[in-house]
């Protein structure tokens, strides 16, 4: 029987390849602009409407943050959405909307 280190010197370390980031698609997809919020606005609500229609974690929840410091925000999202309902559900959360 050997031990663990002589087992990993024999075996080596499998080293797992780092995962590759996906190519940005040439073609983009819907985008909503949120100009500013209303006093009010459900920013949990915001970030995760935005995520249920394809934006990343990431994405929707800076996106949110920089609508409460009124700063215009682009998020794109995938396709195939409904735009007209996506931009009235975030009003509804109080969000202003291009």
């Amino acid at each position: 029987m050997s031990t663990l280190s002589e087992f990993m010197e024999r075996v080596g370390r499998r080293v797992k390849a780092p995962a590759k980031s996906r190519e940005p698609s040439s073609s983009r997809g819907p985008v909503v602009v949120l100009k500013g919020w209303r006093k009010g606005m459900n920013k949990g609500g915001v970030t995760l409407c935005l995520r249920q229609h394809g934006a990343s974690l990431r994405d929707s929840f800076d996106a949110t943050n920089k609508t409460l410091e009124d700063e215009p925000v682009t998020v794109a999202l995938k396709r195939g959405v409904n735009l007209s309902a996506v931009k009235q559900e975030l009003r509804d959360l109080g969000a202003v909307v291009d």
